[in-house]
């Protein structure tokens, strides 16, 4: 049992680790040379004008327009990689809340959310090279 209130706390701290990412590339975004704005991330019902669906939706188009940006090709593929480990966090994520806390999900979770940090940390620094990206 104790088991299992681990997993379940873990689990919540990634959850509110991966919403704390979300704003971080709201931040990243606006940051662009032209800003693009995401909305909140409100969890709750995904029909919801402000619940999760609207903020995923927008976060996929993101990927749609980054190639129109005026940065370089190495920064277009860093927000790309941003975004797509963001979902990977999330939905791995949301996966667990319906099959169950197991430790791999939760680890790949984990790691997942580490490349996303990685990426913004990269992009924030402005530490891409070519042998980076």
């Amino acid at each position: 049992m104790a088991d299992h209130d681990n997993h379940r706390e873990r689990l919540l701290a990634l959850m509110e680790a991966v919403l704390g990412a979300y704003a971080f590339i709201q931040a990243v975004l606006e940051d662009l040379p032209i800003p693009v704005t995401i909305p909140d991330f409100e969890p709750g019902d995904g029909d919801d004008e402000g619940g999760p669906r609207s903020a995923l939706l927008s976060l996929a188009r993101v990927r749609a327009i980054i190639p129109d940006e005026p940065i370089t090709e190495r920064y277009q593929r860093a927000y790309d990689r941003l975004i797509l480990d963001w979902f990977t966090t999330y939905e791995l994520l949301v996966l667990t809340q319906a099959a169950g806390p197991a430790p791999w999900r939760l680890d790949a979770a984990e790691f997942s959310l580490n490349r996303v940090v990685t990426w913004i940390e990269l992009i924030e620094e402005g530490e891409l090279d070519d042998d980076e990206s």
